[in-house]
């Protein structure tokens, strides 16, 4: 093999697996429950999403052929839970962490109760939620005013659990992690409280969340340590080609 030939090789690994890890899913998007719902809608189809409204609760029919899901303070389903064991996104805000971690087992957590925290409480993203690009467009830490006010406590946080978000004290507020096919980002705050339809910070961390690759998250190596990996094999094979001539 040429030198020309083996670069032009590990150049195209390059792109394509920064390709895999950078993917912006817009999608269709459904939303249940009871808060905000309309302007929550309105907001995701000004923002490049298709969203529909379901109401207080969802079905299977409703969730065919949807990309993800966003509960606001309500409890999901089994429809829901295969939707996502399937390979769906599930967002929650607020309470409905109770029902995805206490009864859909969806993450290995608790999900406590709740818990008033002061409005605009600061809360800082973790390197692991930054790398997913849940801190585009956001300062770290960010708060949100009466958006970050109350949350439903989380405890007892696994170690296979992604925490990609705390308050003060370093006490989870948003995690995540595969659930089967499909992945769960629990934020227990309460994100969708007097929602507005054009733009918030909350609505920033929204749009970061459904844009982002969740696909074996802990699993896949970051694109600069395989160009770093790539580029030594690069200069490696570059120096024994000049040896030889």
């Amino acid at each position: 093999m040429s030198l020309k030939v083996l670069k032009t090789t590990i150049t195209g690994i390059i792109l394509s697996v920064s390709c895999l890890v950078n993917v912006a899913n817009a999608g269709l998007i459904g939303v249940f429950g009871s808060n905000s719902n309309s302007n929550i809608v309105s907001f995701l189809n000004a923002n490049g999403h298709t969203a529909t409204n379901f109401g207080g609760s969802i079905d299977a029919g409703q969730l065919n052929g949807l990309d993800a899901v966003i509960g606001l303070r309500a409890d999901g389903n089994s429809d829901l839970l295969n939707f996502v064991l399937g390979g769906g996104l599930y967002i929650t805000e607020w309470r409905a962490a109770e029902w995805a971690l206490d009864v859909a087992n969806m993450l290995d957590a608790d999900g406590v109760g709740i818990q008033s925290i002061g409005s605009n409480t600061l809360i800082t993203q973790s390197a692991l939620a930054l790398s997913m690009g849940l801190g585009n467009g956001l300062s770290n830490p960010y708060s949100d005013g009466a958006r970050t006010e109350f949350d439903w406590t989380i405890n007892n946080v696994g170690n296979d659990v992604d925490i990609l978000a705390t308050r003060p004290g370093d006490i989870p507020v948003i995690i995540g992690g595969q659930v089967g096919a499909g992945y769960a980002f629990i934020n227990s705050l309460d994100w969708a409280d007097s929602f507005p339809a054009n733009s918030s910070t909350s609505g920033t961390w929204l749009l970061n969340a459904l844009n982002a690759d969740v696909r074996n998250v802990s699993q896949v190596p970051e694109p600069s340590t395989l160009a770093i990996f790539a580029l030594g094999v690069m200069g490696l094979a570059s120096r024994r080609f000049k040896q030889k001539s």
